[in-house]
C-alpha cells in the first residue's frame, strides 16, 4: 500500500506488495509535500470582477483583487445564505435634472415724486399736468379724484391773488 501524502488513510487500491511501512518515522509529513515553484507572473481571476490579480511567489493564491470584491462577495453568500435573492450591483452615472430658484438682485433707481421747492418746480408740474389734460392721458375717474383738489387750488390761488393786487393798487 502506498502512502500519498495528501491522504489521512493508506490507499487501499494499491497492491499489497507496493505497501510501504507507516510506523511513525516513515509518515511523509507537511514538510514532504512536492514544492513547485510558481513562475513569476502567473494570474488568476478575481472571484468577483474577473480582472486578473498576479499570484505572489510565495504565500497563499489570491481569490480576489481588492478587499472591495472580497467584501462583495461575501454580502452576495450572506443574501444567498440568508435566503434571500442575490442582487447583482451595476454601478452606473445617471443624470439627473435638477431645477433651482435663482433670485436675483437688482438695484434700479426709482423716480420718487417729491413735493416741488422752488416757482420752477410748480410751474413743471402744472406743465406736466396741463400736458395730460390736453393729450387725454389722464382717466374720466382720474379726473373726477382730481376736481375737487384743483377746485380747492384755484380757490387758494385766486384769494391770493387778489391780496396781490390789492397790494399792487396802493403803491
Amino acid at each position: 500500500m502506498v502512502y500519498r501524502w495528501h491522504d489521512k488513510e493508506p490507499c487501499s487500491s494499491d497492491p499489497p506488495e507496493t505497501q510501504m511501512d507507516t510506523t511513525a518515522s516513515n509518515v511523509p509529513s507537511v514538510g514532504d509535500a512536492p514544492t513547485t515553484p510558481r513562475a513569476s507572473g502567473q494570474k488568476v481571476v478575481c472571484g468577483w470582477c474577473r480582472t486578473e490579480v498576479t499570484v505572489p511567489p510565495r504565500g497563499r493564491v489570491p481569490k480576489w483583487c481588492s478587499s472591495s470584491c472580497r467584501h462583495r462577495a461575501w454580502e452576495q453568500r450572506r443574501a444567498a445564505d440568508a435566503g434571500l435573492a442575490a442582487v447583482e450591483v451595476v454601478d452606473r452615472v445617471v443624470e439627473v435634472v435638477r431645477v433651482e430658484k435663482v433670485v436675483e438682485e437688482r438695484r434700479v433707481q426709482v423716480p420718487v415724486p417729491r413735493s416741488p421747492r422752488s416757482t420752477r418746480d410748480w410751474v413743471d408740474v402744472l406743465n406736466r399736468l396741463d400736458w395730460a389734460l390736453q393729450t387725454n392721458r389722464m382717466e374720466l375717474d382720474d379726473l373726477a379724484e382730481i376736481e375737487p383738489a384743483l377746485a380747492r387750488v384755484i380757490a387758494a390761488y385766486r384769494a391770493r391773488s387778489d391780496k396781490l393786487h390789492l397790494r399792487r393798487g396802493r403803491r
